[in-house]
């Protein structure tokens, strides 16, 4: 990476993280911003481009914690799943995202993206620490919630988490040493309200939970 890219990459980080996360949060919220599912695939592959430059962005630098490469890496493949997942789902057609598993996806994704710091070992970057407040009690969560009771869409989304939550033994970051703990039990996640499959969307549902 060039000197004059890193450094304005390191000086915009958290201003970049914190546009992409609000993005996220909106389409979490079923607020696609306009946008047609190619729209939304352009934004993630932005977002993708961007991850891939931040593996690199703290070389030859001062590193709070050794995780943060590794984080990014996870986030890209995850985030190209979710891109991938956006066709089989009606956001083509109209300016929201009503499919409650995709609007779960980009929750998670938004609270993972939005943990990422480069002060990793402070306390210093305060959207960044609450981002890792909810990616603890998304955590709690799942870790409380009978796996035995999950239907499929459930599964999926179970399964996307255990890939999403990373913790490096051998990293001293606040992330890693389990410091953003939620001191009481999180407010449970709603259900999933009721989801009628077309053909294409039966047949994404049905392959994904072959590849778990």
């Amino acid at each position: 990476m060039q000197a004059d890219v890193q450094r304005t990459a390191l000086k915009n980080f958290e201003t970049t993280r914190d546009e992409f996360v609000e993005e996220l949060e909106g389409f979490s919220g079923g607020d696609a911003g306009g946008r047609g599912v190619v729209g939304v695939e352009v934004f993630l592959s932005r977002l993708l481009n961007t991850l891939s430059m931040w593996t690199l962005v703290r070389k030859d630098t001062d590193k709070q914690g050794k995780c943060f490469e590794k984080r990014c890496e996870i986030l890209m493949v995850l985030t190209d799943e979710i891109s991938a997942s956006t066709n089989f789902f009606k956001v083509s057609v109209a300016p929201t995202i009503s499919e409650p598993v995709l609007m779960k996806m980009f929750d998670m994704l938004a609270m993972q993206v939005g943990s990422l710091t480069l002060r990793g070992c402070s306390d210093e970057d305060y959207e960044a620490v609450q981002n890792a407040r909810m990616v603890e009690q998304e955590q709690y969560r799942w870790e409380h919630k009978p796996q035995e009771d999950d239907d499929d869409r459930r599964d999926i989304l179970r399964n996307l988490w255990s890939r999403f939550y990373y913790k490096d033994q051998d990293c001293d970051c606040q992330l890693c040493t389990f410091s953003y703990l939620p001191t009481c039990s999180p407010t449970p996640s709603p259900p999933l309200s009721p989801m009628f499959l077309d053909d294409s969307e039966s047949d994404w549902t049905s392959s994904s939970s072959e590849e778990e």
